[in-house]
């Protein structure tokens, strides 16, 4: 019976696939692609450090806890990230096997981690440590060939009066205030960053209160300085509405020459109506560091959330958020590096692979549907409906495909080690492990049922990978 479902769930998840591949060309046609290389590196590393970081309560706390901005302002006294060095921060991603980075060159509390002419409220301006971290990042991105994102809250901040409804917590700012804002803080700082770090993407975020007409500029500006800088949907479009995009909306965001999606984020969507997707991930429990967060994920959850995003064609971008004094915790740095040794190996699985369309859906963790219900309760008590929540799941395997071969990541290992997959069309010529490529394994294919004969558990806390070869 089990096997039927199974059967009649991957004929409807093919037949959904290839309508919305073809939804695809038909949209990006048009598009320059850009954004080509994400579907090659598949892999970044997300940053958010600040002076947040040394309340170590995460990057919200001056909006949480309503902290007055002559307050907030006074940790720039106490800034000095000693311990920062950005050549150690991309050897990080580098070792993890990151292609690109993307850091918060000025988040939601108004300071900027770059030398900025347009305000004094930034990190070489205002604190003892009198030095340009993005600068500094770029150097030592472009020397690892590394690519380099900058992070820019355009619409939202809490520093600059017009960059938040109220001001300072307590004085109303209007629209007229917000353009101002726009028009003398974030359209000069981006035009800065452009011109200063020819960054390889510029990633908006919390486009509240804006309108189409307001993010042309920031669309235009990044084309006349930087024409090969990619643009994130966030310049228009809050990621947490991509849920329920509408046409009216991917034809919006093609206006302002967007080049890929950013989901909501933790957010794996099922499918995405754009060529090109991304979405952002803790490594832990917070984005900025939190002190007492040891909620780390494991390399192998690592993987399974990297291939889940990979086999659904987009791309993976994960978060650390360093210490105060600018070095990453310990955990983040083992987690990351095992993930790497894991690359190294299964890469192929990753770069540049595709999805193949016999893929099953997923099954919802328990706790990602008591968060679920826990939340719908909450908001059902107020008479209000729950926001989209996000469900995170497991697999038993996914699968990718490069050229000719078909990458197969077990993550639960078969009780009767013979693993079967359904709907399967291909033929194969040859199956090994990546790990023990001298060891053919016996395969069977009855119909589009494939049956592959596996030995016991090869051991080790990573997922190992099937290689199947095609003819």
């Amino acid at each position: 019976m089990k096997l039927f479902i199974f059967k009649q769930i991957l004929v409807g998840l093919t037949l959904c696939s290839l309508l919305q591949a073809s939804e695809v060309l038909d949209f990006q046609s048009s598009l320059e692609d850009r954004a080509a290389w994400l579907d090659e590196d598949k892999f970044g590393l997300f940053i958010h450090w600040g002076l947040y970081s040394q309340i170590a309560r995460g990057e919200w706390v001056m909006h949480s806890k309503k902290i007055p901005i002559e307050e907030y302002s006074k940790l720039t006294e106490t800034c000095n990230p000693t311990k920062f060095s950005a050549t150690e921060w991309v050897q990080i991603a580098k070792d993890a096997g990151m292609k690109y980075i993307v850091i918060t060159s000025k988040h939601h509390d108004g300071f900027a981690l770059f030398d900025s002419a347009v305000s004094d409220y930034n990190i070489v301006d205002a604190t003892p440590f009198k030095r340009d971290m993005i600068a500094e990042l770029k150097a030592a991105c472009d020397a690892e060939g590394i690519k380099l994102g900058l992070y820019y809250s355009h619409a939202q901040d809490w520093y600059h009066r017009g960059g938040f409804p109220s001001h300072n917590w307590k004085i109303p700012s209007g629209m007229d205030e917000m353009k101002d804002y726009l028009n003398n803080i974030a359209l000069p700082q981006v035009k800065e960053i452009l011109t200063q770090y020819k960054p390889d993407i510029i990633w908006y975020d919390t486009p509240r209160r804006m309108t189409p007409a307001m993010a042309e500029p920031f669309s235009k500006l990044v084309r006349d300085i930087s024409p090969g800088t990619l643009i994130n949907s966030r310049i228009a479009l809050d990621g947490n509405k991509m849920d329920k995009v509408t046409p009216k909306d991917l034809d919006m965001l093609k206006s302002l020459g967007t080049d890929y999606l950013s989901y909501a984020d933790r957010e794996i969507p099922a499918n995405s109506p754009w060529n090109h997707w991304e979405t952002c991930m803790t490594l832990n429990g917070a984005w900025g560091f939190t002190q007492g967060d040891n909620a780390w994920k494991t390399p192998s959850h690592v993987v399974q959330q990297l291939l889940e995003v990979v086999s659904k064609n987009g791309s993976f971008l994960l978060n650390v958020g360093p210490k105060p004094d600018g070095s990453f915790p310990s955990k983040s740095v083992t987690v990351l590096k095992q993930v790497g040794d894991w690359l190294k190996l299964n890469g192929d699985a990753v770069y540049g692979a595709q999805p193949v369309s016999f893929n099953l859906p997923g099954t919802p963790t328990a706790a990602s549907l008591k968060r679920k219900a826990d939340k719908e309760a909450r908001f059902a008590k107020l008479n209000r409906p729950a926001p989209h929540t996000s469900l995170e799941r497991d697999f038993p395997w996914l699968a990718t495909r490069k050229g000719d071969t078909i990458h197969l990541t077990i993550f639960d290992w078969p009780a009767d080690n013979a693993l079967v997959i359904e709907n399967f069309t291909e033929k194969i010529t040859d199956a090994r492990f990546a790990s023990n490529p001298d060891a053919p394994l016996q395969t069977r294919l009855y119909g589009n049922t494939l049956r592959i004969s596996l030995p016991r558990h090869p051991g080790g806390d990573l997922p190992p990978v099937i290689r199947l070869s095609l003819k």
